[in-house]
C-alpha cells in the first residue's frame, strides 16, 4: 500500500537544527487548498501537488499514474484520438480504483474530497472526449460549463 495515504502517519524529515526529516514541511504550500471557480484548475493544481506528494514517499507508480491524468487534464483542447480516449478511460478507472482505498483506509477527508472533484471533472472529460469522437468540440470552456451545470 502507498505509504502516503496511511491514516496518522508521521513521517520526519531533515532539518538544519535536528538532522531529522520533515516532508511534510516540503509539500505543505501545496496542500493548502485556493478557492477556485474554475474546477478543471482546481483538480490540476491538486494533481501537480499528490504528484509531488506521492514522489517525495516513493511511490513511483502512483506519481507515473497520476502524471497521465495531469497530462490529460492539460491536453483537453487537443484533437481527440482513439489513444487519447482509451488512456482517459484508464485514468479514470485509476482514480476511482484509489479512491476506493482511500475510503478503505480512512483517508484524511480532504484528500477523499479532491479525489471526488478530480474524478467527477475526468468523468465530464471522459463523456465529453467520447462525443467528441463523434463531431463535437472539446475545450476547457466547454467542460468547465459541463462542470458547472453538473455542480
Amino acid at each position: 500500500m502507498t505509504p502516503s495515504i496511511v491514516p496518522n502517519k508521521k513521517t520526519l524529515t531533515k532539518n538544519q537544527e535536528t538532522g531529522a526529516f520533515n516532508w511534510h514541511k516540503l509539500i505543505e504550500p501545496c496542500a493548502k487548498r485556493q478557492i477556485s471557480s474554475n474546477p478543471v484548475q482546481a483538480s490540476t493544481r491538486f494533481v501537480n501537488c499528490f504528484i509531488s506528494h506521492e514522489s517525495l514517499y516513493g511511490d513511483s507508480e502512483g506519481a507515473k499514474e497520476m502524471i497521465k491524468v495531469l497530462l490529460l487534464l492539460q491536453s483537453v483542447d487537443s484533437p481527440v484520438s482513439a489513444s487519447q480516449l482509451a488512456q482517459t478511460q484508464k485514468s479514470y478507472e485509476y482514480l476511482c480504483a484509489y479512491s476506493d482505498i482511500l475510503n478503505e483506509t480512512d483517508a484524511p477527508l480532504d484528500l477523499c474530497l479532491e479525489f471526488s472533484q478530480l474524478i467527477h471533472v475526468m468523468e465530464t472529460l471522459l463523456k465529453i472526449r467520447t462525443q467528441a469522437a463523434n463531431g463535437m468540440m472539446c475545450s476547457y470552456g466547454y467542460l468547465n460549463s459541463c462542470l458547472k451545470m453538473s455542480a
